[in-house]
């Protein structure tokens, strides 16, 4: 996976629904949101299905590191928008595994900021 393919896959995260997760996640990913703790596989498709989707993020500060040829890691800034809601903005990380000839989500983190 080239560089522009990591930015574009962590975005449709942000901007995706519910079947790009199921397609995407590894089924040992692990997630840690604020408010949420930390989240499997199971709860992470369980709170997307309810939760109001991202109509836009921006990223910045961007670091993408590689651990081989399956591994990627992402980290950045972004700030997520809703509808009629205040902008999110957070410091994320991302790991990235190719497995079987596809990348899959092994972890996510985010962490507020003001």
């Amino acid at each position: 996976m080239n560089d522009d393919a990591a930015w574009a896959l962590e975005e449709r995260f942000w901007l995706d629904g519910p079947s790009f997760y199921r397609e995407t996640l590894h089924e040992g990913c692990v997630m840690a949101f604020p408010g949420m703790g930390l989240l499997r596989v199971p709860d992470i498709l369980r709170s997307i299905e309810h939760a109001p989707r991202w109509s836009s993020v921006r990223m910045h500060d961007r670091i993408l590191a590689r651990a081989g040829d399956d591994v990627v890691v992402l980290g950045y800034g972004a700030e997520g928008r809703r509808e009629g809601a205040e902008p999110y903005r957070c410091l994320c990380t991302s790991t990235y595994r190719a497995d079987e000839g596809r990348w899959t989500l092994i972890q996510h983190q985010q962490t507020p900021v003001a």
